[in-house]
């Protein structure tokens, strides 16, 4: 069993990374391993053009970081989605990826390497409700039942200065429990 974290944070060391951290190591306990891919290292360009006929699609852009990315986070078992709510929604590093699955919409390897696939979120975000973390979860659970992926649940926490969620250790261990359940889930 693998996991694969995508960062979608530009902020190494900052609450998205220390959720992730402690996701990891319920993972380890688990019996698994993980690792973090950190989008905003790689060159994922937004999508270009698109055709209308799904079969037909080419992703123009597809001589960037995208293509080797997408094939890690296919190998895994587990898939996490990590970022913080930026306006309503997940990072703009998160959204050029998953925007990219739309040039491989009716491709075999992306709809068969998703279904069955553990998925769950990680959400820091500075606003002092915890619903605000819908904007990540809501559609990470949309993008689980489109795959046919099983979605495992989420962490959220308000964490607004970097690192201050290494503060809460209550929601590190809620963050290695998911990682411990996801391992199961995948182990099935």
């Amino acid at each position: 069993m693998h996991a694969v974290i995508l960062i979608g944070s530009p902020r190494k060391g900052g609450n998205t990374d220390c959720l992730a951290d402690a996701f990891l190591e319920g993972v380890a306990a688990g019996g698994a391993t993980g690792e973090k891919v950190y989008l905003d290292d790689l060159n994922i360009r937004p999508i270009g053009e698109v055709g209308d006929v799904h079969a037909e699609r080419v992703d123009v852009r597809a001589d960037d970081d995208y293509l080797p990315t997408l094939k890690r986070a296919l190998e895994a078992d587990i898939l996490v989605f990590a970022s913080p709510v930026y306006w309503q929604g997940v990072s703009a590093q998160m959204k050029c990826f998953v925007d990219r699955w739309s040039a491989y919409y009716a491709q075999p390897f992306l709809v068969e390497g998703m279904r069955g696939k553990v998925f769950a979120a990680l959400v820091p975000h500075a606003a002092p409700d915890l619903d605000h973390a819908r904007w990540v979860t809501e559609p990470v659970k949309v993008w689980a039942a489109h795959f046919h992926a099983v979605y495992a649940g989420e962490v959220s926490c308000v964490a607004g200065r970097k690192g201050s969620v290494c503060e809460q250790p209550h929601v590190l261990d809620q963050a290695r429990e998911l990682g411990r359940r996801c391992v199961a889930l995948a182990k099935g």
